[in-house]
């Protein structure tokens, strides 16, 4: 009877605290208890992952292609021009400045590219 009165303090305290009542007993030192009143603590309800929505998914784009190019309203697609990142004192002024510029993609390879960049 005296065992199981430590008990109900014990849980009573736990509750009255806000702590889960398995680790107050667990270390007041009463494991048979601790593993009966083990409840599922938001931390422990964390740990089991997202929560898989219900929603239904979309196309998706490719994310690396949508941060290279741009599609503009009239459909072309723009893209940065190569030779300007690293090694720019061996190269001359005017090619520098040519490579600044923004391009675009060729009639060739438009169709391939306008089916990465939309969904």
């Amino acid at each position: 009877v005296a065992m199981r009165t430590f008990q109900c303090l014990v849980l009573l305290a736990t509750a009255v605290a806000g702590a889960s009542a398995a680790a107050e007993c667990a270390f007041v030192g009463a494991p048979a208890l601790a593993r009966r009143a083990q409840v599922a603590t938001p931390a422990a309800v964390a740990m089991r992952g997202p929560v898989k929505s219900t929603k239904a998914k979309g196309a998706k784009i490719k994310s690396a292609a949508s941060k290279r190019f741009k599609v503009t309203a009239g459909g072309k697609i723009l893209r940065r021009r190569a030779n300007k990142q690293h090694l720019l004192t061996a190269k001359k002024h005017k090619n520098k400045k040519a490579a600044g510029k923004i391009g675009q993609v060729s009639d060739a390879m438009r169709k391939n590219y306008l089916a990465i960049l939309q969904p």
